[in-house]
């Protein structure tokens, strides 16, 4: 199935959206000011997007998509989107810590002015780096970038070009379409769950063609593979990662931004649709027509692991019939398909 590369109509039209004057509207304008600012501050080369295929994630690479094209295509157009005012910015902060805490200001300053990229991995074109227009091709990966995670079993070389495979640690580079988006390579990293759906892993693969994404798969856990993605070529030099986290989700009680606590890996977390509703989420993915994993069609509403993951029983209308996910009435069960194993 040959996947299309999305098209400056389409990321056009969230620019377009985030210009109507209704909350959805101001909720978009303020997440692509967050991102907007961050790849100011940090640099294009230094950012980089946590993505899973969940629906949340899904919401983050459009937006963050739609905001670097607004950065290489609409230079000479600075009112792409609506900035938002203080008091919009005020009505989503918390006691007004979210970007003006001091602390805070000065972690992100020293996040922000750290040693850049330096190494073997440093030639690694993806963000904004100085390459001769946005469709070169990223170079071959560096042979020494390879899982060494005590947590897991098999240790496997990352390859480029080619379908993610079930071993701990790979890479995928966007082939041919790429060259036709209108951005550099999107920096990525795909943290698997155990027991993946195939499904998902499908539409992830889907999604780094389409998006063009430097897309890293680590399993085994969160810090580790974190570790390692910092420490691997295409990792290095990150200093901020986009994350999808929404408030009611699990370690959802966060600021948009966050730097990690000082026992793990030290990069700024950026939490663009923090303050978004499961509604908000569903009614951006359907208005603007953005591709979402099969599974949310099928009943599910929060994926995991197919070891603690079935379809959401509220969306149940037969034996074996669900409604799709953004049916889901009651916004509080949406994590009613999630459980933990027995550990019998």
């Amino acid at each position: 199935m040959t996947v299309s590369p999305i098209s400056a109509t389409e990321l056009d039209r969230v620019l377009q959206r985030a210009k109507r004057k209704d909350d959805l509207g101001h909720k978009i304008a303020n997440a692509l000011d967050l991102i907007d600012q961050q790849l100011q501050s940090l640099g294009e080369e230094a950012v980089a997007i946590s993505f899973n295929g969940g629906k949340d994630c899904t919401v983050l690479l459009h937006l963050y998509a739609a905001a670097l094209y607004s950065r290489h295509e609409r230079v000479s157009a600075p009112d792409a989107w609506p900035r938002p005012t203080d008091d919009q910015t005020a009505e989503h902060s918390d006691a007004g810590q979210e970007r003006s805490n001091g602390r805070l200001s000065q972690e992100i300053r020293a996040i922000s002015h750290s040693s850049p990229r330096t190494g073997s991995g440093s030639d690694v074109s993806t963000g904004n780096v100085p390459i001769d227009g946005p469709s070169r091709p990223p170079p071959p990966l560096p042979p020494q970038c390879t899982t060494s995670s005590d947590q897991v079993e098999s240790s496997t070389s990352a390859t480029r070009h080619g379908r993610l495979d079930q071993s701990t640690a790979s890479s995928y580079s966007a082939p041919s379409s790429s060259s036709k988006l209108p951005y550099p390579p999107i920096r990525s990293i795909y943290i698997t769950a155990p027991d993946p759906f195939p499904e998902l892993e499908t539409f992830v693969l889907d999604s780094a063609e389409r998006y063009g994404m430097d897309l890293y798969r680590f399993g085994g856990g969160m810090k580790a593979a974190l570790e390692e993605y910092l420490n691997c070529g295409g990792g290095r030099g990150v200093k901020g990662v986009l994350v999808g986290t929404r408030r009611g989700d699990p370690n959802g009680d966060v600021s948009e931004l966050a730097p990690t606590d000082p026992s793990w890996p030290q990069f700024l977390r950026i939490h663009p649709i923090l303050f978004w509703s499961y509604g908000d989420i569903w009614t951006f993915l359907r208005e603007l027509d953005v591709h979402w994993c099969s599974l949310y069609d099928q009943g599910y509403t929060s994926l995991g692991s197919t070891k603690n993951t079935v379809a959401n029983p509220e969306l149940k209308r037969g034996a074996d019939q669900w409604e799709p996910a953004w049916k889901l009435q009651d916004e509080s069960k949406e994590r009613a398909g999630r459980f933990r194993p027995s550990i019998a």
